[in-house]
């Protein structure tokens, strides 16, 4: 026992020691989204509701996502530390699981200690480890482990209290990560490789993981980008390829395509030698070998048609299996195994550590931008606060998932071209529906109703004097071409028919009316909306559009609630040298009960001409 304590005490400190950054890390990017989840409870229902229905790409992670971000939020509020704590305390527990699953199934200490160091040192490991919305990469192991630890306690005992437990972590893991679906075949492994004579024990495993494969398909989100497409052709072999790669810790996908010699020299030769190394002990019919390669080709097999999304996170737990396996070699001939250990550990530690200390500089930005804008709102309360100079990663880790609604009265967008330097991922949002145009811009800083800060130089300061100069001399007077409605929006612009701005739209009414600055060279108007959640009451709702009284075109939505993006060019004859005026005709309205209810056509998001 002591041995073994000191073998896991020693992996724990190199897991601290090499991703301790990764325990003060701030939220970014998908954080903000589940942080928001409690706003939406209110009732019981509200948390059924949240808990099982399906969300990001249709997946229900009611463990991992739900109820992680929804507890720690409710008891620390944006504190982000207790977070990671959580997420850290899993993954030592996860070391443990891992060296004591190798240890029951060899009997070797050392090979337990060395399974779990070669997986906890893998770069693949770092943004599991400092990002908070990869948590579910770091729970379905736990479960996965205890769920492999039940059935080698049944396969040797024949407990049946081991086989209730098996069950109840199997299901269980589908709260953390859908990809629990691969344990039968990681359990059919462990079954035939040790006792053969049981192979039909794991049907039923197969049974319930296949009825939730389709399950979960048919609830999953078709993608709407490429992305999230799935691929199922000759292009699976070189997703396959490039995880093979990046395993080995030496590379990583945003590496150049020619990296350093010296590099390219650990990869290979560290590619080489667990070649080898896992050759010969198949050769010598080592099972937990065996093992550990099963569980990395099937832990891998569901990612690999996404060609697309090809992601060092997503080999957290297939790698596990690889460490297994390597593991088990090395403690066969420790003397031999020494230096190409080492050689692994440093590389791959080396940019784990890499990516761990990026991902903490960059949400470090992040988190020092959002303290900035409230504190921005403390000091001029009631007023939109508009950012510029804002960087490409201040936006992606922190703006585009919205995190100010976190904060009550907090109206923030970028200022007039203030997208101009962010780089553009058009399948992770579009910076530009957070710019306020120019016109709009400038009434609300002639009005007094908005300020304009900048986080250059690491610090949030007011730069709102020098920019209502260059309003005056840019924007009065004007029209904006391009309107974000759910923004404030500037007299003169907004005509009969429209309600109250709302998070990221504006209720039309059957007619709704808006004036757009001069056409010049555009060649179309272009309406984006929805029918808000009415369950489909009104059957089809129908959009006329028109410019300066001219019809522009006609559109149909469909009871399923998708967004219209309605483009029309143009009608001839428009004057292209002066503002004109587009009409937003709807039918059927949804007409609100009780007195001084709203007539509501459509939920629109945006009007622009282009």
């Amino acid at each position: 026992m002591k041995g073994r304590l000191t073998g896991f005490g020693l992996v724990s400190a190199v897991c601290l020691a090499l991703y301790w950054p990764g325990l003060m890390v701030w939220f970014a990017m998908d954080d903000f989204a589940w942080l928001g989840l409690r706003a939406a409870v209110h009732t019981w229902g509200d948390v059924l509701a949240l808990f099982v229905s399906p969300m990001a790409q249709g997946t229900i992670r009611p463990l991992s996502e739900r109820l992680y971000f929804v507890v720690l939020e409710g008891l620390f509020g944006l504190e982000a530390l207790p977070f990671r704590v959580v997420a850290f305390a899993v993954q030592i527990l996860n070391l443990w699981l891992a060296a004591r699953l190798v240890e029951r199934m060899t009997g070797s200490r050392l090979a337990g200690a060395a399974a779990a160091l070669l997986w906890i040192v893998n770069s693949a490991l770092a943004l599991a480890m400092s990002w908070t919305s990869a948590f579910n990469q770091i729970l379905w192991p736990c479960f996965l482990l205890a769920t492999c630890h039940a059935r080698w306690s049944w396969l040797t005992t024949g407990s049946g209290r081991a086989r209730i437990a098996e069950w109840a972590f199997f299901l269980l893991g589908f709260g953390a990560l859908e990809l629990q679906v691969v344990y039968p075949a990681i359990a059919g492994a462990m079954t035939v490789l040790y006792r053969r004579e049981r192979w039909r024990e794991p049907i039923p495993l197969f049974a319930v993981a296949g009825a939730y494969a389709v399950f979960n398909r048919s609830i999953a989100n078709k993608a709407t980008t490429a992305v999230y497409q799935l691929y199922w052709d000759e292009s699976i072999v070189a997703t396959l390829g490039t995880y093979l790669r990046m395993v080995t810790g030496f590379w990583r996908p945003e590496l150049p395509r020619d990296p350093e010699a010296w590099w390219l020299a650990g990869e290979v030769a560290t590619a080489l030698v667990l070649a080898a190394a896992l050759l010969w002990q198949l050769w010598r019919r080592e099972r937990a070998v065996a093992f550990g390669l099963v569980w990395f080709f099937a832990a891998l097999a569901p990612i690999l048609p996404l060609k697309n999304h090809i992601s060092d996170y997503y080999l957290t737990v297939p790698c596990l299996g690889l460490a297994m396996a390597a593991g088990v070699c090395a403690a066969k001939r420790p003397v031999w195994a020494l230096a190409p250990v080492l050689l692994y550990c440093a590389g791959s530690g080396y940019w784990a550590r890499r990516v761990v200390d990026y991902n903490f500089e960059r949400a470090e930005q992040g988190r020092v931008l959002f303290a900035g804008v409230v504190e921005a709102s403390r000091l001029h309360p009631g007023k939109t606060i508009l950012l510029t100079a804002v960087s490409s990663d201040q936006y992606w880790s922190v703006l585009n998932d919205s995190p100010f609604r976190l904060v009550d009265g907090l109206q923030v967008y970028l200022a007039p071209e203030g997208d101009a330097n962010i780089e553009k991922h058009p399948d992770l949002g579009d910076p530009g529906r957070m710019v306020m145009p120019g016109p709009a811009a400038w009434a609300a800083l002639e009005a007094g109703r908005a300020v304009i800060y900048s986080p250059a130089g690491g610090k949030l300061r007011n730069v709102t004097d020098a920019w209502r100069r260059l309003g005056r001399e840019k924007w009065s007077g004007t029209l904006a071409t391009a309107l974000e409605m759910g923004q404030p929006l500037p007299a003169g612009q907004l005509g009969e028919g429209w309600y109250q701005a709302e998070p990221g739209f504006r209720w039309a009414s059957g007619r709704a009316t808006v004036r757009l600055g001069a056409p010049g060279t555009a060649k179309e108007i272009v309406v984006e909306a929805f029918r808000g959640a009415e369950g489909g009451r009104r059957g089809v709702v129908r959009l006329e559009v028109r410019v300066s009284g001219v019809a522009a075109g006609r559109w149909e939505l469909l009871k399923d609630d998708s967004p219209l993006r309605a483009a029309a060019a143009l009608p001839e004859g428009v004057d292209r040298t002066k503002p004109v005026a587009v009409d937003l005709m709807v039918s059927p309205v949804l007409n609100e009960a009780g007195a001084g209810g709203r007539s509501l056509g459509l939920a629109v998001t945006r009007i622009t001409m282009r």
